[in-house]
């Protein structure tokens, strides 16, 4: 029998990629229209401040779902058929179950919960978020659900069904703004988010009734958890990640004390600078996490260092000229992607001084998204966890010391705390792997850096000779720029371009090749 295109890892691994792609342009558009109808106005601010904590949990009980229902389901499915039903109805019970209890203490603690954001604002604005808040509060219950669901069907390599599912969230979003905003405002945002969800619900009951039937009536034992899931690193691993989840709630927390649209203003440059993270950075971390972890435990040193200097090359490669584009280019971007309707000049500006200060740690976050694959492939997910709670402590710090710089203090927060992140995992990474050629790093910075310069000063010398405020022309300018970048790296045949076109070979063409 052949085996379906989807369920093979290379097959799957390029239709979800696809539906990612698909998935992230219809966020960006989702995030062009809250732009065009919102812009930076207060109404969206209390969107962002009601939305964040539900979105948060959301995010949260998704990740844990798949780590603790996949490995357990796999392993009972592969000798006991029953003890697996059994082990899916429960987790089901056990998530939905906690997240109604979830969403109903919320519910009972939403005016504190909001006055803490909102200690300074005005009782309307307060009453408004707590709407957006309460609203978000039914979307809890779904994803817990979902996110068993998905991990049920990942179990069985149905990968396609969760991937598809994700697509019902943007596109129900973009379908109720573009209809509904004028009569509802901003609260059609959390309405859409609540459609989605319950459209997912379905969908994704649907597709895994067909795989094993969900009985929703329980017995006493199958309320008690099996211990060997609930293991000391599975709940580091998912207080790693809880904890990496906590930076937005801590800008919210200061909602009062920023100029009015600061909070809009952070959410469409962060959207921003984490595109070419979520694009590049963990694409490569996925494919580099199975090597090494196999070069690791065959203790091949050779392989070890060249798959650590490889990444090193590659993100510097790629990311040093990306922050400069963003820090110098990045009202020119901001401007074809957002500002139309209520997203005026005066917006751009606001949401491209924070870009600036996120672009900063743009080239030292790309890489630490790959450095943290190999403190897993290590083993050494505690002291990653202490890194985490180090670098929380860190911008929360820094978000008290820096609010006078308002919402550019909150973004320069977040980039050094970035920043703590690469550096804690490069020089304890530099022991562990016993990394000797350790000058990589800043020979790549330094040689990138070198070539940026040149660049951005030879854009600059053909913009002054045009002097022309024209978008069509910035635009033109930032290709210049990357033209002039690749074309002196290919001059000096510096290694990390040919990594790089053998990573997006070994990404793409090759997994292609092999799925076929």
């Amino acid at each position: 029998m052949k085996q379906k295109f989807t369920s093979t890892i290379a097959g799957a691994s390029i239709f979800i990629s696809a539906i990612g792609l698909l998935s992230r342009g219809l966020g960006f558009i989702r995030e062009m229209i809250f732009a065009k109808n919102f812009g930076l106005e207060t109404a969206f601010d209390l969107y962002l401040v009601g939305a964040v904590l539900p979105i948060t949990i959301n995010s949260i009980i998704l990740y844990i779902g798949q780590n603790y229902f996949v490995p357990g389901f796999q392993k009972l499915n592969s000798s006991d058929s029953e003890a697996a039903q059994k082990y899916y109805k429960q987790s089901f019970i056990v998530f939905v179950g906690a997240g109604i209890i979830i969403s109903i203490i919320l519910f009972l603690t939403s005016d504190i919960i909001i006055d803490l954001y909102m200690h300074l604002a005005p009782l309307e604005s307060k009453a408004t978020a707590k709407i957006i808040f309460r609203i978000f509060l039914l979307t809890i219950p779904f994803s817990a659900a979902i996110s068993i669901f998905s991990a049920l069907l990942q179990a069985v390599y149905e990968f396609k069904y969760p991937a598809i599912s994700i697509l019902f969230l943007n596109i129900s979003i973009i379908i109720l703004l573009v209809l509904f905003s004028e009569q509802l405002g901003v609260f059609i945002i959390p309405i859409g988010y609540v459609l989605g969800t319950s459209l997912q619900f379905f969908y994704l009951l649907i597709k895994s009734q067909k795989i094993l039937a969900l009985n929703l009536f329980a017995t006493k034992n199958e309320f008690i958890l099996s211990k060997s899931f609930i293991s000391s690193s599975l709940i580091t691993i998912i207080l790693i990640e809880s904890l990496s989840q906590l930076y937005s709630l801590f800008d919210r927390y200061f909602y009062a004390d920023i100029t009015s649209g600061g909070i809009a203003a952070l959410n469409y440059a962060f959207i921003i600078w984490i595109l070419p993270v979520t694009i590049f950075s963990l694409s490569l971390a996925t494919a580099v996490f199975p090597i090494i972890s196999q070069a690791i435990s065959d203790y091949s040193q050779e392989q070890i260092e060249k798959i650590y200097n490889e990444n090193i090359s590659v993100n510097t490669f790629l990311f040093i000229p990306l922050a400069f584009i963003l820090f110098f280019y990045g009202d020119t971007i901001i401007r074809i992607l957002f500002e139309r309707g209520k997203f005026v000049e005066e917006s751009t500006t606001m949401t491209f001084n924070v870009l600036r200060y996120y672009s900063i740690s743009l080239v030292f976050y790309s890489v630490y998204a790959v450095f943290n694959k190999i403190f897993y492939s290590l083993n050494k997910i505690k002291i990653l966890l202490w890194i985490t709670v180090a670098g929380l402590l860190i911008k929360l710090v820094l978000n008290f010391l820096l609010i006078d710089f308002k919402q550019n203090g909150l973004a320069l927060g977040t980039s050094i705390s970035y920043i703590f992140f690469f550096f804690a995992t490069y020089f304890i990474l530099n022991v562990n792997l016993k990394i000797k050629n350790r000058s990589l790093l800043m020979k790549d910075l330094v040689m990138h850096f070198t070539n940026c310069i040149i660049c951005f000063l030879t854009a600059r010398f053909i913009y002054s000779i045009f002097d022309i405020n024209n978008i069509v022309l910035d635009a033109t300018v930032i290709l210049f720029f990357v033209c002039i970048y690749s074309l002196n790296s290919i001059l000096l045949k510096h290694q990390s371009l040919i990594i790089f076109t053998r990573v997006i070979e070994n990404l793409g063409f090759k997994n292609r090749i092999k799925a076929l």
